[in-house]
């Protein structure tokens, strides 16, 4: 910055004005460089691209059917109906999980007229859903999950369905959250026509893979 004497002599206020406005100005940039340091912002330069997916799913209760939820069997009398082993709970996560990569869902790509998934094991579906995102460079971050149910009590089981959910998916235990909980016998679940499971996910792409 620099003035002329003729400047400093004759238009001392509007001088001093004038320094007063660039000292505000620069402190005024210096403050946004200190916060753009410290919080710089979530983009592609910094992260890698992350995508939420949600999925839902609901099966029938029938007599003479297993009861498969999370991947295991559950002592029950009543199983769920489906093309395949009809496990509600491995069917959402797959929902949510190409929903979230912009994959289409589980019908589309495991059609419930095709021979190749009748009565199939639904961890298989599982597997090859986690192959599936992985074509586009995404990988699981985590889960949490809730299964709607009036009988059989599924909390004693959550445990022993995360870790094989995690065995499935190559995944850390601690990044599947799977709840429990009724419908206050309101509606098909507290009658005990049927369960539904519904899922959220996170799945990212690392920032070399971009």
């Amino acid at each position: 910055m620099r003035f002329t004497n003729e400047e400093v002599l004759y238009d001392t206020d509007e001088t001093i004005g004038i320094i007063k406005d660039t000292i505000e100005e620069l402190k005024a940039e210096a403050f946004q460089n200190t916060r753009q340091a410290a919080y710089p912002p979530l983009g592609r330069d910094r992260v890698g691209s992350v995508r939420v997916g949600f999925g839902f799913d609901v099966h029938k209760l029938v007599e003479g059917r297993d009861l498969w939820l999370g991947g295991i069997k559950i002592p029950h009398s009543l199983g769920l109906l489906g093309h395949s082993d009809a496990d509600v709970l491995i069917h959402a996560l797959c929902d949510a999980l190409l929903g979230a990569a912009n994959m289409r869902d589980i019908g589309y790509h495991f059609p419930d007229t095709s021979a190749d998934t009748l009565d199939i094991d639904s961890k298989i579906l599982l597997k090859k859903t986690i192959d599936l995102i992985a074509t586009k460079g995404y990988r699981l971050g985590n889960i949490d999950a809730t299964v709607c149910a009036e009988r059989p009590k599924i909390n004693p089981y959550v445990e022993k369905m995360k870790e094989c959910l995690a065995t499935v998916m190559n995944a850390d235990v601690d990044d599947i959250s799977i709840k429990a909980t009724t419908t206050e016998k309101l509606g098909f679940t507290g009658r005990e026509e049927g369960m539904s499971a519904y899922a959220t996910v996170l799945i990212y792409k690392d920032r070399e893979s971009e």
